[in-house]
């Protein structure tokens, strides 16, 4: 599935980069969204070769803090082409958070300190805190493709009601805040990885120019983050449900 999406993201990505930029008119747009992620439980690799740590937890788990100041949020601009108005092109933003549980039990497995270690223990016996919450901010060029519904020739034309897909591709910055072994480590901001999404959604118009929209997505990147004296690394997979107000511009 993750091969899939980044498989579909670059092929659609290069179309517009290579095909579309002749196609200079086109409806512009801008979608504002607040929503919810979900990460899925990951491994959770803590690096540290000069201290001899190099061990993996098993299966944490992560909470978003959605709601908590900032809360999640994203913006997205782009246009559909004027020619092929199924097909449009956005730069997107969106901000969201992961916080591992550290108080779980979990399996963990390598070396510590140059020695051997497996078992489970509790995470934040070794791992205090390991969380991303100023934000694992995707940056992304997103292909869109859109399918109309409720047309109607003077105020709808490309539909009222429109149903729409597309992928995405580009760099996350994030800002890491960790304590291994009671050491604490907080860099600031820093590129953590290359993110690809795949969404789904449906707009509707309420007036002309103006209505909501409500999104599926899914995200994943491979984040590696600075810890004290190494990397902390995370395989991240993230549903997201969103929704927002988007403002049509016409043609241009």
């Amino acid at each position: 599935m993750l091969r899939s999406i980044r498989v579909a993201a670059l092929l659609s990505v290069a179309l517009l980069l290579l095909g579309l930029p002749s196609q200079a008119r086109g409806e512009a747009f801008l979608d504002a969204f607040l929503g919810k992620s979900f990460t899925q439980d990951s491994d959770l690799r803590i690096k540290q070769s000069r201290l001899g740590n190099d061990y993996t937890f098993e299966d944490v788990s992560f909470r978003d803090d959605s709601f908590t100041n900032p809360q999640y949020y994203g913006v997205r601009a782009g246009y559909f082409f004027e020619r092929y108005s199924w097909l449009g092109v956005g730069v997107e933003f969106f901000h969201m958070k992961i916080t591992a549980e550290t108080s779980d039990v979990r399996p963990v497995e390598g070396t510590r300190n140059g020695a051997a270690l497996s078992g489970g223990t509790k995470v934040n016996s070794i791992v205090q805190r390991f969380a991303v919450t100023h934000g694992v901010n995707y940056l992304t060029l997103d292909a869109l493709f859109r399918y109309p519904l409720l047309q109607s020739p003077e105020r709808f034309p490309k539909g009222r009601l429109q149903l729409y897909t597309g992928v995405g591709l580009g760099p996350e910055r994030g800002h890491p805040e960790t304590r291994v072994e009671n050491v604490r480590s907080e860099p600031g901001y820093e590129l953590v990885g290359l993110g690809v999404q795949g969404f789904v959604g449906a707009r509707f118009l309420i007036l002309k120019n103006l209505g909501v929209f409500t999104e599926y997505k899914f995200s994943h990147s491979a984040l590696e983050v600075t810890v004290s004296s190494g990397q902390g690394r995370v395989q991240e997979n993230t549903h997201h449900i969103v929704g927002g107000i988007t403002i049509h511009f016409g043609s241009f």
